[in-house]
């Protein structure tokens, strides 16, 4: 996620939290333990108050020891996901 500037990955998960990343086809090449993963970071973001900018990390962390996923496969989901 470091490839990223901070303006187009705010911009991008502005959008991303209400709409979700179901329907985009980086999500449909998942697999199913990686999809949950994936569905509890957004759903952590949209609970949490912002700025959220500074939780993310502590997100993806507990997203993927809950689901027994690597950190780095979750960021780097994140990157194809936002970069396109």
């Amino acid at each position: 996620m470091l490839d990223l500037s901070f303006k187009k990955f705010t911009k991008q998960l502005n959008e991303r939290r209400s709409a979700g990343p179901k329907s985009s086809a980086e999500f449909q090449k998942l697999a199913p333990k990686m999809r949950a993963a994936i569905i509890d970071v957004y759903s952590m973001i949209n609970k949490s108050s912002d700025p959220i900018i500074s939780k993310i990390d502590n997100i993806i962390k507990v997203a993927s020891k809950k689901h027994g996923v690597n950190t780095y496969d979750i960021e780097d989901y994140f990157d194809n996901e936002l970069i396109k």
